[in-house]
């Protein structure tokens, strides 16, 4: 297989906005056998901008593993416009690709034609890209480095999970 721009990067997430995170969670581990998920109250991140606005950007979040895939359901707790506030649109937003070299992995989206819809500098310092693939793919492509502590930790819970208390809240 020769190099293109996604099989480039590995895609480690897919990502959904729901508005209801418990209702999500066991549904899709019902559907998928996901999980088990793990609410966290985000924080605050450092700054956002959106389409060259400065945005207050607020989530709920849950994360599980399904196989070798993270999936991150989002329930949007700010108003402004953000990736996460399209009105009328639920369901899958983005997919995830954790790269090495952050800059490198956002230019060769721009070269190839996609714009960064939202930049955001996390409350710990990681440094997370929206590349708006919605006209061509209809969402969004994430980039970020690798945030092994959160996955390891999710995957450390789907190891001999049994299927039982599939939503489970670990706060902020």
């Amino acid at each position: 297989m020769y190099e293109r721009l996604l099989n480039k990067y590995a895609i480690n997430q897919l990502g959904y906005v729901v508005d209801d995170l418990e209702k999500a969670a066991l549904s899709h581990s019902r559907l998928f056998g996901s999980g088990p998920f793990v609410h966290f109250s985000a924080p605050e991140p450092e700054s956002t901008i959106f389409r060259g606005e400065e945005v207050k950007n607020t989530v709920d979040v849950a994360y599980g593993m399904y196989g070798n895939l993270q999936i991150e359901l989002i329930k949007p707790t700010s108003t402004d416009p953000t990736p996460y506030n399209v009105p009328g649109r639920l369901g899958f937003n983005h997919f995830s690709v954790w790269v090495d070299d952050f800059e490198g992995a956002v230019k060769d989206f721009e070269e190839a034609g996609f714009e960064v819809a939202m930049l955001m500098k996390s409350s710990g310092g990681l440094t997370v890209a929206y590349v708006d693939c919605l006209d061509l793919w209809g969402h969004y492509v994430e980039i970020h480095n690798p945030q092994p502590y959160l996955v390891d930790m999710c995957r450390k819970l789907a190891e001999g999970w049994d299927g039982s208390d599939p939503f489970r809240k670990m706060g902020t």
